[in-house]
């Protein structure tokens, strides 16, 4: 059984590394930071397997908090999601991203799926990644059990993403590999082909070959059919 990282380890994690969770190995793609005035921050490592699936890795330091706790949370990113307000019938997906940026007071519940969710906070702030420096709008919501949480991200660039996320220990990871990661797209580069095991041929080569022993082989007809046509003749 591999053993358990403690919650140093985990944040030392570095693109092209790998981790265990859930039995699959992860590689670590991207790492960026999110910080605002108030003091909030989040670490975020981009997780992705060899099929595609991807996760982020979130470490969150809320100042807000009592004692300022840390907590692990685990995002998937949806895709074409519908959200509603639970008495309404209309999809707010098209509209959310503006209303954020033109500072729009928050929906006080949201819907997501069966779920309903209710506003906790919002953050503004600076976010650092390898691919540069961007600006966000976060509202987060959570279910009555605060086990699931719904993150709307408004982009400087009019993007709106959407997570689905909940809480994560450190101690859930395990066996990290430094600088070990493959790259999910690398495989169809790096793996072999499938005339692997079969005999290259150099065909511009072969092609001369042929030519030549063609000739060769016309020669010696014309030699055989000559001395038959000689031997017949007496001559």
């Amino acid at each position: 059984m591999a053993d358990v990282i403690t919650e140093d380890e985990l944040r030392s994690l570095q693109s092209g590394d790998r981790v265990q969770y859930h039995g699959v190995h992860w590689q670590i793609s991207d790492y960026s930071t999110y910080t605002d005035p108030e003091g909030y921050e989040t670490e975020e490592w981009l997780m992705k397997s060899t099929t595609g699936k991807q996760y982020y890795l979130l470490r969150e330091l809320d100042p807000q908090t009592p004692q300022r706790l840390v907590h692990w949370y685990l995002a998937e990113e949806l895709r074409h999601p519908s959200i509603y307000e639970p008495n309404g019938g209309r999809d707010l997906v098209l509209k959310l991203s503006d209303e954020m940026r033109s500072n729009k007071q928050p929906y006080p519940e949201l819907q997501l799926f069966n779920r309903i969710y209710q506003f906790e906070s919002q953050t503004q702030g600076s976010y650092k990644s390898e691919r540069g420096d961007r600006t966000r709008i976060t509202w987060d919501y959570w279910d009555s059990a605060h086990s699931w949480n719904l993150a709307l991200e408004a982009w400087s660039d009019n993007q709106l993403v959407v997570y689905s996320t909940r809480e994560v220990q450190p101690a859930d990871f395990s066996d990290i590999r430094r600088g070990a990661g493959i790259s999910p797209a690398s495989f169809s580069s790096t793996a072999p082909s499938i005339s692997s095991g079969f005999p290259t041929y150099d065909y511009g080569r072969s092609s001369e070959q042929n030519t030549s022993r063609s000739i060769q082989l016309v020669i010696a007809w014309f030699i055989t059919i000559l001395g038959f046509f000689l031997m017949v003749s007496g001559i």
